[in-house]
């Protein structure tokens, strides 16, 4: 059965229309007219109905937000099921993802760079009092409303701190993030905790510095996925300063030891978030210019999420978007004559496949099960 269309109802909420599509699920625009808000649905792709592994992942994502109450958190209405197919309801984000706010304007200013990731550090932290890992976070994931504030989106990665007994859904050996921003310990499968939220953060925070991911050469040659990965387990973090010479060196050194290659090294929250508060605080003081880049909602009344919706993650990993071996029956080709034997899985998020030492990055794309 299709998506219920425009004018039909869904639970408690009347649908508007579509807002994106990806390899995961759908997400329609609806509205909610007992109390008056508009809501994005998130709904399991029609393909995926049967697949117990993505209903497990989908229903553990709506669960995981709905337990996070905090500003700077996309917030969960609702979860239910429609055509045997789960649904999460939450609240319709007026504002643009970062990443298609540098796509679109270029590297923001030290000042509201230092606003947006202290906005999300917060909301990190939300997650990880509430016992969970993000594990995706990326510009992509972060929006930024026409307020001006940032919220962390798309937890369909996450994991819980203490699993207790909930059934793992990350397959022996699989590790899940994007390359260009995932920390050391992660991509070697080892035992992450959320510290490496703060290092993707920091990723994050160079990009919208520098307009580019860290570990970048802006070779197509040398920015494959497996030479990326590399330079984030062996080269030490760059220095936005060196890309941007009028970045703050404050800012640009919090973002370095952020992604320090070793999670000891990084800062947690309680450390973090406070030095944040304390470069905004002084660039503020000192008339440091600004911006305030959101996408206005256009005619239709969709924001600047249409087509690259956080709440989907359709488009991957941005920056190989264009890369030829981004694809999955390249890659496939290349990785089966050469290492037989792999487990390769084909999912709706970024995915990293590791045996005996070595690495296979697919991208987001039409698959079978999710880790």
């Amino acid at each position: 059965m299709p998506n219920p269309p425009p004018g039909s109802s869904l639970g408690p909420y009347q649908i508007e229309g579509d807002i994106g599509a990806g390899s995961m699920g759908d997400v329609l625009r609806g509205v909610d007219h007992s109390l008056n808000r508009r809501v994005a649905i998130k709904i399991l792709s029609e393909k995926h109905r049967d697949s117990p592994e993505l209903r497990a992942r989908f229903v553990r994502e709506g669960r995981a937000v709905a337990a996070i109450q905090h500003a700077n958190v996309v917030q969960v209405f609702t979860t239910g099921t429609y055509d045997e197919r789960p649904y999460i309801a939450m609240e319709f984000l007026d504002g643009t993802d970062l990443g298609t706010i540098i796509d679109d304007h270029g590297a923001l200013p030290s000042l509201a760079a230092a606003r947006a990731v202290l906005d999300a550090a917060r909301g990190l932290q939300a997650a990880s009092q509430a016992g969970l890992i993000h594990r995706d976070v990326k510009p992509s994931n972060l929006v930024r409303l026409s307020d001006g504030r940032v919220k962390v989106t798309d937890f369909g990665l996450a994991k819980p701190v203490d699993p207790g007994t909930e059934p793992a859904l990350t397959a022996l050996g699989v590790v899940v993030g994007t390359p260009d921003y995932i920390a050391p310990e992660q991509a070697r499968g080892e035992t992450i905790d959320e510290r490496v939220d703060i290092y993707a953060l920091g990723g994050t925070l160079y990009y919208l510095l520098v307009g580019t991911p860290p570990f970048r050469t802006g070779k197509p040659a040398e920015d494959k996925y497996l030479k990326v990965v590399a330079r984030h387990l062996r080269q030490p973090p760059p220095d936005a300063t060196a890309a941007a010479p009028g970045v703050d060196r404050e800012l640009a050194d919090l973002a370095r030891q952020m992604m320090a290659k070793k999670p000891a090294d990084r800062p947690d929250y309680g450390t973090l978030i406070p030095r944040l508060e304390a470069i905004v605080a002084r660039l503020g003081a000192a008339g440091a210019p600004d911006a305030s880049i959101v996408r206005p909602m256009d005619s239709a009344g969709s924001s600047g999420l249409v087509g690259k919706t956080p709440f989907v993650g359709g488009d991957g990993p941005r920056a190989f978007r264009d890369d030829p071996d981004a694809s999955l029956g390249s890659l496939a080709a290349a990785v089966k004559p050469r290492f037989p034997g792999w487990l390769i899985a084909v999912t709706g998020v970024s995915v990293l496949v590791l045996a005996v030492g070595a690495v296979v990055f697919l991208t987001r794309g039409g698959g079978a099960a999710a880790p």
